[in-house]
């Protein structure tokens, strides 16, 4: 393959390739530590144009982590394939159900007042563990309160134990 201006041989090109691939990696992880708005106004001020909504849309959609967003009264209001595959229930068996239904019951009691700190602080970070039809599953969380106004965001990651 040339490269389109027709003068690069195949190995630039490819070379090219992969600065680019890594560089869309870099963005994500970018994106995954700083937020949506952030991110964009980043890329704005860097003089490229805005990413589309509809592909931060389908990057959540399809992302490996599970993403949760819940409103004000802890409901559900809409979840990623990687959440319908860890939770072990359809999409619409969880939207619209309280998040104390997939948590484990030793921390059911806790969620109240955790709840009520992490709207006042408005980040938390943590392990819990996910009850659902299949075994109970460690998570790592970290979670945004009022990432839009009343919706709160979750990410969770299977929790690595070392063991």
């Amino acid at each position: 393959m040339r490269h389109p201006r027709g003068d690069s041989s195949t190995a630039d090109w490819n070379a090219v390739e992969k600065a680019f691939h890594a560089s869309q990696r870099a963005w994500e992880a970018l994106e995954q530590h700083i937020g949506e708005h952030k991110c964009l106004e980043l890329h704005w001020s860097l003089g490229n144009p805005a990413v589309p909504s509809d592909i931060l849309g389908k990057a959540a959609a399809a992302a490996l982590d599970v993403i949760l967003v819940v409103d004000n009264d802890r409901r559900y209001v809409d979840v990623n394939d990687a959440a319908v595959a860890a939770l072990g229930v359809p999409r619409s068996e969880i939207v619209g159900r309280r998040i104390e239904e997939f948590f484990s019951e030793a921390r059911c009691e806790a969620i109240p007042a955790a709840w009520e700190s992490f709207i006042s602080e408005g980040l938390q970070c943590g392990i819990c563990e996910l009850r659902g039809p299949g075994p109970r599953r460690r998570f790592e969380y970290r979670a945004k309160a009022n990432f839009a106004d009343g919706l709160h965001l979750s990410v969770l990651r299977e929790y690595a134990t070392g063991d």
